[in-house]
């Protein structure tokens, strides 16, 4: 699939994470591709625009700290409840070296997870990192 519908797919999934949550799950999500040992930005949803690749590699510590590895499967994805503020709290392998990147810029993971409405959201998030294993990005 090409840019453009993985990220009309995403906000599709997110709107019913939303709603099943009962607020805005993530507030800041991003799209990049890992290419020859560097990372490039390939759409950014959120307040930083500006700035979000400055802070990237340090932001996504949690993730790589939480005992995370990073897959290239399509629809492997990771959690963590060590990110807060801005660090990331999730990934998703949307293609071949491909990420999606989520954040709740004002709750840990581990927050958003206590509220008992996650689990009907979190169906939401498995149902969006399936549909990268059905049709992965190309970027």
């Amino acid at each position: 699939m090409n840019l453009e519908t993985a990220t009309l797919q995403i906000d599709k999934y997110f709107t019913r994470m939303n709603q099943a949550y009962g607020r805005v799950v993530f507030d800041e999500w991003l799209i990049v591709s890992r290419q020859a040992g560097s990372v490039h930005l390939l759409h950014y949803q959120g307040p930083r625009a500006a700035t979000i690749m400055e802070s990237l590699a340090d932001e996504t510590s949690a993730l790589r700290q939480s005992g995370a590895h990073i897959h290239s499967d399509p629809g492997q994805f990771e959690f963590t409840r060590e990110g807060a503020g801005s660090d990331f709290d999730a990934y998703v392998c949307v293609g071949k070296d491909c990420f999606l990147l989520c954040n709740n810029t004002q709750k840990s993971m581990q927050e958003v997870s206590a509220d008992p409405n996650w689990l009907s959201a979190q169906g939401e998030f498995l149902n969006l990192s399936q549909y990268f294993v059905v049709d992965g990005l190309s970027a």
